[in-house]
């Protein structure tokens, strides 16, 4: 008989001040290991990770099962009364068995913000990648974007699947290059925590009257 386990930590490590006593009674629901890190911050640890949990009552038959939805509440809560000292939490989980079994490996994780959770498996993912692969006739194309210049400056830009984006899609054409141009016509460019200047415009995103297909395959043969 094989032994599925699943385990793994909770990351960052939490400042105590954040916890309530309804939050503990969660985190001990699930069964969460929590160990001191430091002097004033707890780190959880998920040792036999499920995703049901108990939260005890004084009498067993008063007890309460809880969906995992329920911590990941719970630490939503935390992140949004830390008023940005904790931005996000993570759970990382890995799945392994005391057999060479090939349902028993794999793993997962969870992201949680004020605001959104987010969730990804590998068994999910390779599952999409063996789709793709055995499906590949099947796979849709992917569009083709091309910007076209005439004297080094932007035209228009095209596609050969406008559905594929929003109606009216804007595309922003900057240039760093601002020899020339007086201080007030120019833009300020957030680049890596600095402000650059640049020129630039809008332009709508438009169907293709090219053949893009074509000029990709010249494009790639020449190994450009």
């Amino acid at each position: 008989m094989a032994d599925y386990i699943s385990q793994g930590p909770f990351q960052p490590s939490i400042p105590k001040h954040l916890i309530t006593e309804e939050d503990m009674k969660i985190l001990d629901a699930f069964g969460l290991t929590i160990t001191p890190d430091g002097e004033d911050k707890l780190y959880l640890f998920a040792d036999d990770w499920c995703t049901h949990g108990v939260l005890a009552a004084d009498d067993p038959k008063d007890d309460t099962e809880l969906e995992e939805e329920a911590l990941y509440s719970c630490l939503q809560g935390i992140i949004r009364r830390s008023n940005g000292e904790l931005p996000w939490i993570s759970k990382e989980t890995a799945y392994t068995c005391t057999r060479n079994l090939p349902d028993g490996f794999g793993g997962s994780a969870v992201f949680v913000t004020a605001d959104d959770v987010q969730y990804f498996g590998t068994g999910s993912w390779l599952e999409q990648r063996i789709h793709e692969t055995e499906n590949r006739d099947n796979v849709p194309k992917p569009p083709t974007v091309c910007v076209v210049l005439d004297g080094g400056a932007v035209q228009k830009v095209v596609t050969d699947l406008p559905e594929q984006f929003p109606a009216s899609m804007d595309v922003v054409v900057i240039d760093t290059d601002v020899e020339g141009f007086d201080e007030q016509s120019l833009l300020k460019l957030p680049h890596n925590g600095e402000t650059e200047h640049a020129v630039g415009h809008l332009v709508k995103l438009s169907n293709s009257d090219y053949d893009l297909a074509a000029v990709v395959d010249q494009i790639k043969k020449r190994g450009w």
